[in-house]
């Protein structure tokens, strides 16, 4: 409740300086919920998402500056993706684009994938803004150590008090039979290049600190909420 509290009085002042400075201002949020099956919500968490990598900054910066992503190095100073798998893309591709903004694109991914959206796991690493993956995916389905994971819901897209809103939310089941242990959560997005050919893509690494007990036949609930405030 206390950090929830200080997330809150630190967005509201981040919020009010940018807006003061004319500058952009996005935050993120992230909640988790833990419920179940006779309705009892276990577990309840509320933070702001402070773990945007580098694959993040590097898309706003191409977006907004208008920038090549032709680096073929990682690192400062460079400017280009890093999917998944570790390995870059840039060369003559010019431009990232998300595709249409159904299930299966962008953030929103069918519940037979775990490659994109909204993605959890064990591992319990260091945060790193050069991170580019989960460090230990939790696998789909019903067996030991895996979680019945569903399709991205529907986004809910909002306006309001000069803020513009997207709220994503993803249900996982463990019908396992044994308690997982959840330690990260992922935001993994699904791009098309300029290419014409797709790419996986992390763009923030969440450590839950301390780990999430997902009880077996629990149902796990993840939201994020991006915002994006603009000047009066």
């Amino acid at each position: 409740m206390i950090r929830r509290f200080v997330d809150e009085i630190q967005g509201w002042l981040l919020k009010k300086s940018s807006l003061q400075l004319h500058v952009p201002h996005m935050a993120m949020y992230l909640d988790i919920e833990v419920k179940m099956p006779d309705g009892r919500i276990v577990e309840h968490r509320y933070q702001r998402s402070k773990s945007f990598v580098r694959n993040a900054y590097n898309l706003f910066f191409h977006t907004i500056a208008g920038y090549p992503m032709s680096d073929g190095t990682w690192g400062d100073g460079f400017v280009n993706l890093k999917n998944t798998g570790g390995s870059l893309s840039s060369g003559s591709y010019r431009g990232f684009c998300f595709s249409t903004d159904g299930n299966g694109q962008g953030f929103l991914s069918p519940g037979s994938a775990n490659d994109f959206g909204i993605v959890v796991g064990t591992g319990t690493g260091a945060e790193s803004f050069d991170g580019y993956a989960l460090g230990t995916k939790i696998a789909i389905g019903n067996g030991v150590g895996q979680l019945y994971t569903l399709r991205s819901e529907d986004p809910v897209d909002s306006y309001s008090s000069l803020t513009q809103k997207r709220t994503m939310v993803r249900y996982f089941n463990n019908n396992s039979g044994a308690t997982i242990i959840l330690g990260e959560i992922g935001l993994i997005a699904r791009i098309i290049t300029g290419g014409d050919t797709s790419m996986y893509a992390l763009f923030s690494r969440d450590l839950i600190t301390p780990t999430v007990d997902i009880l077996d036949k629990a149902q796990l609930k993840v939201t994020y909420t991006i915002s994006l405030a603009y000047p009066s």
